[in-house]
């Protein structure tokens, strides 16, 4: 099964910027309120397709890493992808994968040896972290 992942915009990652609500280290980014970490990578959300050529590999509404899309002959600029016939309009913005310490992993194996609960998934520290962004 594969891990949770979150896309944040760009705009969106610049507001919590300026409002010190995380912070970025290199590729890394850091929710100041519990100390969550993400590895990032530039991705783009496909919003709509533009002129008339379809959507032949199924990424309306999708996320896809902007090396996936370079790797499979898409062109971007400026909020748009070329590919082929299809022309897409995009959000900029990257993709997290929650960044797991080994003591952290440990524990979590541990609980669910015992089958107790976690205190809170991943998704469930993001949920907290977006309600509280409002």
């Amino acid at each position: 099964m594969s891990e949770n992942r979150v896309f944040v915009s760009q705009e969106t990652l610049d507001r919590w910027l300026s409002e010190e609500r995380v912070e970025v280290e290199g590729d890394v980014l850091t929710l100041q309120r519990d100390g969550q970490r993400f590895q990032l990578a530039t991705a783009l959300h496909f919003v709509s397709e533009v002129a008339g050529g379809g959507d032949p590999q199924g990424w309306l509404g999708k996320v896809k890493p902007l090396e996936d899309v370079v790797q499979a002959g898409g062109e971007h600029c400026a909020g748009s992808v070329v590919l082929g016939e299809s022309a897409f309009e995009v959000v900029e913005g990257f993709l997290g994968l929650p960044i797991r310490d080994a003591a952290s992993s440990l524990a979590a194996a541990a609980q669910k040896a015992l089958g107790e609960a976690p205190a809170g998934d991943d998704l469930d520290q993001l949920a907290r972290f977006f309600m509280s962004s409002r």
